[in-house]
């Protein structure tokens, strides 16, 4: 019976404290569960022709995210578009509630898995409590969990998540008897976080390193070999091995495919803009030590939390920032090295820098850097400040051990309410729309896609005289000057407010920027029928069957039809 009696406030804490952490969480995204549908959802959810069909799912795992919605990229996300189907099917777009809920949901998922990462890791439930009450809480989150559009990364993080406390159970606890199903378990969860988003990449890596940091932490083994370098090949099984080098091999394969298979148009990174930065892998990689200094204010100081950064490159590493990021990378290094005499610390440096390796510029991407992208480095770095409360926890007895204990209680209950007060007024931002938007111009003033957007907002609510003018501002700005999209809004706008002429030339303008627009296309369309003008009807019907048929269409033929002469 005494025997018991240790046993039982584990049977009955820790449903406690995944009912706390959960209801916290949701209490703290609650203002962006009424937030609707608007940015990028409209291309991957409102307009989008993949979802709105469960007839399109294999169509969904060979093609780009934003196809359905007729426009070009190379973001391959299937399961998210998946489960959009899924809720389109249930629910449409009457109510965004069911998307923001699974995706809160999802997260919770995330960090309750962290949660038991950290228990595996040998931390007490409190400490493991507090390290994914910070994942969970943390405002830099905000933006994948309040944002629809952002629910690949909360749906990959908690299927790699998932992977990683199996992983840490049978690499850092006790020894799996069916090590085979529970490998295959573990490879699945990797292989549905890898098509939800492609930094799942990371996962692999981050199972090795916990491999290695196993290897050090627990010299003796299961085999009972002392001797280091043999105990890292040998780890305590050799089908743990196997199971790691599968994980390996499954982010191996998929870096593989997305290059080849799952590649869409010419360009290899996730943009095709052709610029210095994506030109120069060298200014990429410079570019990514200075912008560690952004990352670092918003994880430290989360108070300018906002969606449009700046596309920003850095050249000189002898700054301010450049000499902070390489003191940041440095740390990191010795911090890796000391894996012998601190493995579970060295192991939380690791997955933070591993979960960033995406982001580092190997690869272009389509933004410097990006709030969201912090949402998988924040389970090492929530690992990382798990250890430093375990340790200031302690086992220890006594008055001393007792007050430290309360101190350490109080200043992290005091940041997690402060970081939860944050990230509940974020989420509210993210629910208003207008709000929202202007918000954004504060810190992005120059934005094409923000004034685009804001308008999109006016013209929906019916007013046209701010709709026309924010599309004015989006149109004239030097993304309006390379992008469709904003003419194309405008001239919708004109037409609404009876200026077809200027709608026209502003058709025109979309059309010259990018002939196979094919929204502008339809707009035309709309106007040359109720104009009854059958010769230009005509040519634009051949246009868009010679369209869809082969790709493109003769458009000087076309637009000297449809619009006369320069």
């Amino acid at each position: 019976m005494k025997g018991m009696l240790p046993t039982l406030p584990q049977i009955w804490l820790r449903p406690l404290v995944l009912l706390g952490l959960g209801l916290w969480t949701l209490i703290s995204y609650s203002p962006a569960l009424q937030g609707p549908f608007f940015f990028d959802d409209e291309h991957f959810i409102v307009r989008n022709e993949m979802v709105h069909s469960l007839d399109h799912v294999a169509a969904i795992y060979s093609s780009a995210v934003t196809d359905g919605a007729s426009i070009k990229g190379n973001f391959y996300r299937p399961n998210q578009q998946l489960i959009y189907a899924l809720l389109y099917r249930l629910v449409g777009t009457k109510t965004s509630v069911p998307y923001h809920l699974l995706q809160v949901a999802l997260h919770i998922g995330a960090g309750y898995s962290l949660f038991f990462i950290c228990l595996n890791l040998g931390l007490g439930l409190v400490p493991a409590a507090f390290g994914a009450a910070v994942f969970l809480l943390h405002p830099v989150q905000t933006e994948a969990v309040a944002y629809i559009s952002g629910l690949a990364d909360p749906l990959a993080a908690f299927f790699g998540l998932a992977a990683l406390a199996m992983a840490t159970r049978w690499l850092w606890g006790s020894a799996i008897k069916n090590w085979l199903a529970f490998s295959i378990v573990q490879s699945a969860l990797l292989v549905l976080a890898l098509f939800s988003k492609e930094n799942a990449v990371v996962f692999g890596p981050m199972i090795m390193l916990l491999m290695v940091a196993s290897a050090f932490a627990h010299p003796q083994g299961a085999s009972g070999h002392s001797n280091m370098k043999v105990r890292l090949w040998m780890v305590r099984e050799r089908s743990q091995l196997g199971a790691v080098a599968v994980a390996m091999l499954l982010s191996c394969l998929w870096v593989i495919l997305k290059v080849t298979v799952f590649k869409f148009g010419d360009a290899i990174g996730l943009t095709s803009e052709v610029n210095a930065y994506t030109q120069s892998l060298g200014l990429r990689l410079t570019t990514y030590v200075c912008v560690l200094w952004d990352y670092a204010k918003l994880i430290v100081w989360p108070s300018e939390l906002f969606y449009e950064k700046p596309y920003r490159a850095y050249a000189d590493l002898w700054t301010a920032r450049g000499i902070f990021g390489l003191g940041c990378l440095s740390v990191a290094a010795a911090g890796l090295a000391q894996m012998r005499r601190w493995p579970r610390l060295s192991l939380s440096l690791g997955w933070f820098f591993a979960a960033m390796m995406p982001f580092v510029g190997v690869i272009p991407l389509n933004s410097i850097f990006l709030e969201h992208w912090l949402y998988m480095p924040m389970i090492g770095l929530a690992l990382g400040l798990a250890l430093v409360f375990n340790r200031s926890w302690g086992p220890s007895g006594g008055d001393a051990w007792t007050r430290r204990r309360l101190a350490t209680l109080g200043i992290s209950l005091t940041l997690l309410v402060a970081a939860s007060i944050r990230t509940y007024a974020r989420a509210g931002e993210w629910a208003d729309v207008e709000a929202f938007y202007l918000g954004e111009l504060r810190y992005a003033p120059d934005s094409g896609r923000i004034y685009n957007n804001l308008g999109m907002y006016y013209a929906d609510h019916h007013d046209e005289v701010k709709a026309i003018r924010y599309y004015q501002l989006a149109a004239s700005s030097p993304t309006g000057r390379i992008y469709a999209q904003p003419h194309h809004n405008l001239a919708i706008a004109l037409l609404n407010a009876g200026r077809q002429g200027e709608a026209i030339d502003q058709i025109r303008i979309a059309l010259r920027i990018d002939p196979g627009f094919v929204y502008s296309l339809h707009l035309l369309h709309s106007v040359f029928a109720a104009a009854h003008d059958e010769i230009k009807l005509a040519a634009l019907e051949a246009a868009l069957r010679q369209l869809q048929s082969t790709g493109t269409y003769d458009v000087a033929a076309f637009v000297a039809v449809a619009f006369g002469p320069e």
